[in-house]
């Protein structure tokens, strides 16, 4: 049975203040295809709609579904069977070591396939 890990870490929100100034209103998006461990991605969008429609496209599956919504950085690992686990944080290796551990806890042989910020991360 395929097992998703669906948690999204948040990075507290002190220490972050003066990057996330330069990002306030961009948003990311990470969609996911469940059936054949395919992503795609969307980043510095106006909007939520906007990130989530490009990753929509990009995944370019039928079943792609957004996985997570961020505004600061996000990656997303992918494991055996398609498992996977995704994460947001304040920094692009915060979220990658985030969704790998999160993966791991539903899946083996996890591997990032999708890790970046938005302008300003």
């Amino acid at each position: 049975m395929k097992k998703i890990a669906l948690i999204a870490v948040l990075a507290a929100p002190f220490g972050f203040a003066g990057t996330a100034a330069l990002a306030e209103g961009l948003y990311a998006a990470i969609a996911f295809s469940p059936s054949t461990g395919l992503s795609g991605s969307g980043w510095n969008f106006d909007t939520d709609a906007d990130a989530e429609s490009e990753a929509a496209s990009q995944c370019g599956v039928d079943d792609c579904y957004t996985a997570v919504v961020f505004q600061q950085c996000g990656a997303i690992a992918v494991g055996d069977g398609y498992g996977m686990g995704f994460a947001e944080g304040g920094s692009v290796d915060s979220a990658k070591e985030t969704a790998l551990a999160s993966c791991g806890e539903y899946t083996t042989n996890c591997q990032i396939t999708q890790s970046f910020c938005n302008e300003g991360f």
